[in-house]
């Protein structure tokens, strides 16, 4: 069976994602936060910018995380995806579909 973080509803939105994060406000802190287990899913928040190195350039640039995916999940099969997307993501665990 695939693993999915239950939410007030069917699946866990943003709100119930932000009380399993232990977050009072509904704001992510831009530091990101680091991986914890919610409902025996890794789950972490990527932080705000995150520095990308520039071809043909020797410094570090600072890019904002555009996307709006921050709070990502890491399935059993080992591939990162948003948490919103879990309950949507097919993979292959040890020869079987899920």
């Amino acid at each position: 069976m695939k693993k999915m973080i239950p939410g007030k509803y069917r699946y866990a939105d943003a709100h119930d994602i932000y009380k399993l994060l232990g977050l009072k406000t509904s704001k992510l802190p831009a530091e990101g936060m680091p991986e914890q287990m919610i409902h025996g899913v890794r789950v972490y928040v990527r932080p705000l910018t995150c520095p990308v190195e520039q071809s043909g350039w020797n410094g570090r640039h600072m890019r904002r995380n555009w996307q709006g995916l921050r709070v990502m999940a890491v399935c059993e099969c080992g591939q990162h995806l948003a948490v919103g997307r879990l309950h949507q993501h097919r993979c292959e665990k040890k020869g079987r579909k899920r």
